[in-house]
């Protein structure tokens, strides 16, 4: 009798555990976007795993079914700058209302850990309310900047732990998260700072930045995460190379190499490796050590592969070759303008765009150059990037900085034939073009760079 009752309790077992719905490996998610200035979004995983298209209707309606990219946090963007973050998790059902014209400030969601939205919804506001004026509180001396920004971290680890019901993963990494971003602010001050009080040369102390002796810089894992740890790795190491540069009065480009190159761990010292020779080759003084040393430290062979091919095409814009050319860029002040037109003369070129800030921080000494060289056998041509819908607002910016020289607008901005013959990737970048349309320098000295006089005076301009 017992072994009846037994196996009839066994048998009432399975038959519950098949009436069980198994957990969902996959997250719904829709809602309504109103007001949005297009109808397409993209749902993306932030580390990568997944990107979804999401279409709207005519009523702001969408519905993405189903992302298999798993728990994590997800970035939903519009156009520009004009996007979320959002946490799902597998299994759970989400439902999102928002303004398409500003959804940082008017995203709704709800479903489950819908804490753990609101978190990252809120935190970027009330991170901008606690630092208030952001050129003011990157003017801040050390010990007032130090302090602030330790508050603001501690007030939003405090108000992260408020949350109720968020998963504990999530809170750990959000914790680490704020911790990072605090130790970036302190290596970012430095050049912040110094570009506020306009002293390129302003070094913080020691001090400052001890809070950055007990992190780990190593750690792949985390790396590999996308978050804010590995652009603090990559700053670190920038930081590092410049001390490298002002101790041996090497090129800071070069010390790049050095210092990434010295790093034990392979996959971040490729990483950096590359990223930084994709731009910095542009602006070494010494091309061709600059080569050798990449190809020296780098033990990827896939990076020295696409750097070799980088090297070979730049070399064909030694000093002395002829110049790629532009024809028929718009001219601000009226009609159109070609590199022909300065034949006879020397010609500086100012590749930049009205976005750019280390652009227009450049402004104050082209304008103090240009004066000094009036009349002389130059002539300053500035070619900005801008997209051709944004012309207005070139053309107002030349009027409003009262910008000098021959301001012309490029027909095709990052993709104009002249941009992409120079290998332009990064800007500000200054050109030097002989009279006889031959290349001088194709990354010559910035204006706030005392080399460039030395460079005139070379040529006796």
């Amino acid at each position: 009798m017992m072994n009846k009752i037994v196996i009839l309790f066994i048998s009432m077992l399975c038959l519950a555990s098949c009436d069980e719905k198994p957990t969902k490996d996959y997250i719904l998610f829709s809602g309504v976007i109103s007001n949005a200035p297009s109808t397409k979004f993209q749902l993306s995983y932030k580390d990568g795993k997944g990107r979804y298209t999401i279409k709207t209707a005519e009523d702001g309606s969408f519905t993405c079914d189903t992302i298999f990219s798993g728990t994590g946090t997800y970035r939903l963007s519009g156009k520009g700058m004009n996007r979320i973050d959002l946490y799902f998790a597998n299994g759970g059902t989400y439902v999102l209302t928002t303004d398409g014209k500003d959804m940082r400030n008017t995203s709704k969601l709800t479903g489950l850990y819908a804490n753990a939205s609101k978190f990252l919804l809120t935190k970027d506001s009330r991170m901008n309310s606690l630092r208030g004026d952001f050129e003011k509180y990157n003017t801040l001396n050390e010990a007032d900047f130090s302090a602030k920004a330790l508050m603001i971290k501690d007030n939003l680890v405090a108000y992260l732990d408020s949350f109720p019901d968020i998963p504990k993963d999530f809170a750990q990494f959000e914790r680490e998260e704020l911790i990072n971003y605090y130790l970036l602010s302190l290596i970012r001050y430095q050049s912040r700072h110094g570009r506020n009080i306009q002293d390129p040369e302003f070094r913080v102390s020691k001090e400052f930045l001890k809070p950055l002796e007990e992190v780990d810089f190593y750690n792949e894992a985390a790396y590999k995460h996308r978050g804010w740890y590995s652009k603090l790795v990559g700053e670190y190491f920038d930081l590092k190379a410049l001390e490298l540069a002002d101790k041996e009065g090497i090129d800071k480009y070069l010390a790049k190499l050095k210092v990434f190159g010295a790093i034990p761990n392979d996959y971040i010292k490729n990483d950096l490796l590359k990223a930084a020779a994709k731009y910095d080759i542009a602006y070494t003084d010494d091309m061709d050590t600059y080569y050798n040393t990449f190809i020296a430290v780098s033990t990827s062979k896939e990076n020295n592969q696409s750097f070799t091919e980088k090297y070979e095409d730049l070399k064909k814009l030694s000093r002395g070759a002829p110049s790629p050319v532009f024809t028929d860029f718009v001219n601000n002040a009226g009609g159109t303008s070609s590199l022909s037109d300065f034949k006879g003369k020397y010609v500086y070129i100012d590749v930049w765009a009205t976005w750019c800030g280390p652009c227009l921080a450049e402004v104050p000494y082209l304008k103090e150059i240009e004066k000094k060289y009036h009349g002389k056998n130059i002539e300053f041509v500035s070619i900005s990037i801008d997209t051709q819908n944004k012309r207005e607002a070139w053309s107002k910016m030349i009027a409003d900085k009262q910008l000098g020289g021959v301001q012309l607008l490029a027909d095709k901005d990052w993709n104009t034939e002249f941009i992409l013959a120079y290998k332009i990737n990064s800007i500000p970048r200054f050109i030097l073009i002989d009279p006889k349309g031959n290349i001088v320098s194709w990354n010559a000295p910035r204006p706030s760079n005392k080399a460039l006089i030395s460079l005139f005076d070379e040529l006796g301009i």
